[in-house]
């Protein structure tokens, strides 16, 4: 498989299916989970890191209760999370993406789609380049150099939603899928698309480790695969379906995936030796987006609140909060939770729970920051502060909000 066009038959896929294949070591994506891979405070990715952990192990934002640093009005709808790199602060709205100094929210530079296009996924940044989705006359991801220049254009046959997927500057690839349901492989350097894989609806959710790419799809089904190089393409390790759109997904370095369903709980999906079985399913509750996959537990949101559930067991450890819609973000030992109701703001929870029982506990808040409106996005821990974009309240626009301790 040489070309953009080869694809991995349906019939030859399902043949390399159950055969318990373990996950490789070395491929087109390195570093640790949970790293940024260059020891940065970074957010590089709306979901951390490409394993989509939403995890960063290292101690990042504030760690008592923030003042805002500052605010700037932001336009149009907002895709996810904002994401950080290299003291910058990105975010894409479906009409512009933008760049603004992490320190006091200055515009570094933005670029404006035009109106009869859009740009469709949150934003993915390394060393090299920015990433985004894009939609109508030129469909695909494109890609811009950190001043804001225009790189290259990778065309797919539809809307790319899912986040691109960008592995370690020393890998010249990345992968990206589209609402038809086609994974992609792209040069990093130049935005060749070096292959195409069919596979079985939109996918709504992408990750990798090492040499495995995970793909989640609106139907439900979870798809890996190992990446082969550019001449050998893809080989199927294993394929689930379970009932629910695939919300989000992280793969672990035991080659384990935790998959978030839309209606239909959270499970752990066995790598190694047993792919594809269920280790654990919790039915109820079902995530609002991404996970925070922890090294002790696991993390949702489901508008009721913050769950807590054991990453090894899947039995439930702790509840805290209320309205948490948007996708929470673990830091060391801290998650960060964004309070969508009118007058909401942003939380920060002991990632222990504190002590009790259930959703009575003491010592689980740290603090709480109350926002002029309600909290729109996801909260960005990075370096020593939390961003997030809210509503400005009845009366005042959209704004991406810096909050700092002290």
């Amino acid at each position: 498989m040489t070309n953009p066009d080869a694809r991995l038959s349906r019939r030859a896929f399902l043949g390399t299916l159950g055969t318990g294949a373990a996950v490789g070591l070395a491929g087109c994506v390195g570093g640790d989970e949970g790293s940024t891979g260059d020891g940065r405070a970074d957010w590089p990715h709306p979901y951390f890191s490409p394993e989509g952990t939403g995890y960063n192990p290292r101690a990042t934002g504030p760690a008592s209760k923030p003042s805002e640093s500052w605010g700037i009005e932001v336009n149009g709808l907002e895709l996810a999370r904002p994401v950080v790199f290299d003291e910058t602060v990105y975010l894409a709205t479906s009409e512009r993406l933008r760049a603004f100094s992490a320190a006091d929210g200055t515009e570094l530079w933005s670029v404006e789609s035009d109106t009869q296009s859009g740009f469709r996924s949150s934003v993915t940044v390394d060393s090299e380049r920015v990433y985004v989705g894009h939609s109508g006359a030129r469909t695909g991801v494109l890609a811009y150099t950190h001043d804001g220049e225009e790189a290259w254009h990778a065309p797919t046959a539809s809307s790319v939603w899912a986040p691109v997927v960008r592995p370690e500057p020393d890998r010249d690839c990345l992968y990206t899928a589209d609402t038809a349901g086609n994974l992609y492989r792209v040069r990093a350097s130049d935005g060749s698309v070096e292959w195409r894989e069919e596979l079985f609806g939109p996918v709504r959710s992408l990750a990798a480790r090492d040499d495995t790419v995970v793909a989640g799809t609106e139907g439900g089904e979870v798809v890996t695969f190992r990446d082969e190089g550019v001449e050998r393409g893809l080989t199927g390790n294993w394929r689930t379906k379970h009932p629910g759109g695939v919300q989000s997904l992280a793969v672990a370095g035991s080659g384990d995936v935790f998959a978030g369903f839309f209606g239909a709980g959270v499970a752990r999906l066995s790598g190694g030796l047993r792919a594809g079985a269920v280790a654990w399913h919790q039915e109820d509750p079902s995530p609002h987006g991404s996970l925070v996959v922890g090294p002790r537990r696991i993390f949702s949101t489901d508008g009721a609140g913050l769950d807590a559930f054991d990453r090894r067991e899947g039995s439930p450890a702790w509840q805290a909060g209320d309205d948490f819609f948007a996708p929470p973000a673990g830091a060391g030992d801290t998650i960060f939770v964004s309070d969508t109701s009118d007058d909401g703001g942003v939380v920060a929870y002991d990632a222990g729970g504190g002590v009790g029982l259930d959703d009575t506990r003491i010592g689980a808040e740290r603090w709480r920051y109350d926002l002029a409106g309600r909290a729109l996005t996801g909260p960005t821990p990075a370096g020593d502060a939390l961003f997030v974009v809210e509503s400005g309240g009845d009366d005042g626009p959209r704004r991406l909000v810096a909050l700092r301790a002290g």
